[in-house]
């Protein structure tokens, strides 16, 4: 039942419905809801090799459980992104160059391996950057994996989607003349695009002084983030939703339901209010990254997948099964109120 597609559709559309309220983060008509907004860590621990993933959902509760993700902890392995449950892993070569290589849905055990371009006896000149992302189109049901190559030679990026299920392998689809390359700008500012609530974000890093995040949405008059089709483009402008007072190294990971940001800060986790203007350390575990999660049960076989597998249960892990999050006020002289 679980690898039918209707039954995996019916079920984002569910889980869709259900995070509907975290559509509208800190504007004046956001309707909190009581839905907890689910998150993914990835811890690094000294008595293991690698990295092991932690689920867990957050609300305003004063502690809340993470627990440990069945699988193998990852080596050499980054996160891309996570959507509707499933999560797209991809191959660390360098700092700059990082191939998606692996797809897992937790929940389900189900996982299947990616083709690679880079070989690992050939791997491309060193000034050369890839960026990746990974995303779901809703009308079309269709799971796509996007990887960019820049060269400094060029300032065209060469553009490549992978399309989960549809049996063609990676395509080239053309260049682009937008850089997405991480990195600084003028001033000493620096700039990247985020998926926060399930928006497009523009994260504007401004050093020792604040970080702007800008909203791709539709005009007041339609109060809504939905873009289902290609017409929809020409009503959406960039909106200023927040502006956080914070020196330095801040990324912003998710928003909850009631508006406030969650993000890695001083390399723990802090939770910011902007009614309140208030920053709040959740966490003092040191975490490598953070993402929005929803638990699903969507199948890649059902997807068109070939070659997904189901991961026998893992247990020789030293580990901690559960890791505890909870509100700590954090003043201005750096202390912290339990």
């Amino acid at each position: 039942m679980l690898c039918q597609p209707s039954f995996a559709q019916a079920h984002i559309l569910h889980q869709l419905s259900l995070l509907k309220g975290n559509n509208y983060p800190s504007r004046p008509w956001h309707i909190t809801s009581d839905i907890p907004v689910g998150l993914l860590f990835c811890f690094t621990f000294t008595l293991e090799r690698g990295n092991q993933l932690y689920y867990g959902e957050y609300n305003n509760q004063t502690r809340n459980k993470l627990r440990k993700i069945n699988q193998p902890p990852t080596v050499g392995k980054s996160v891309i992104g996570t959507c509707n449950g499933l999560i797209c892993f991809s191959e660390n070569y360098c700092f700059d160059i990082l191939e998606p290589s692996y797809i897992c849905n937790p929940i389900t055990g189900e996982y299947v391996n990616i083709p690679r371009v880079i070989k690992r006896d050939n791997i491309v000149d060193y000034s050369e950057l890839i960026v990746c992302g990974f995303g779901y189109h809703l009308s079309t049901n269709k799971y796509k994996i996007v990887k960019i190559h820049y060269t400094e030679t060029t300032h065209l990026g060469r553009v490549e989607v992978y399309t989960i299920g549809s049996g063609s392998g990676w395509r080239e689809t053309g260049t682009t003349s937008y850089s997405l390359r991480p990195g600084m700008g003028a001033f000493e500012d620096s700039f990247r695009l985020k998926i926060l609530g399930g928006c497009l974000c523009f994260v504007h890093e401004k050093l020792r002084e604040r970080i702007d995040i800008w909203f791709l949405r539709k005009t007041e008059e339609n109060c809504s983030y939905d873009v289902n089709e290609q017409d929809d483009y020409h009503l959406l402008s960039w909106f200023k939703e927040f502006s956080i007072p914070v020196e330095r190294e801040a990324e912003p990971c998710a928003l909850t339901n009631s508006g406030e940001v969650l993000m890695r800060y001083k390399g723990c986790l802090f939770c910011y209010n902007p009614q309140t203007a208030a920053l709040e350390k959740l966490m003092d575990n040191d975490f490598r990254y953070l993402f929005s999660h929803v638990n699903s049960f969507v199948s890649l076989k059902a997807l068109g997948e070939k070659g997904s597998k189901f991961r026998k249960r893992y247990d020789v892990n030293p580990a901690p099964k559960e890791i505890f999050i909870g509100k700590q006020q954090w003043k201005d002289d750096g202390q912290i109120d339990a």
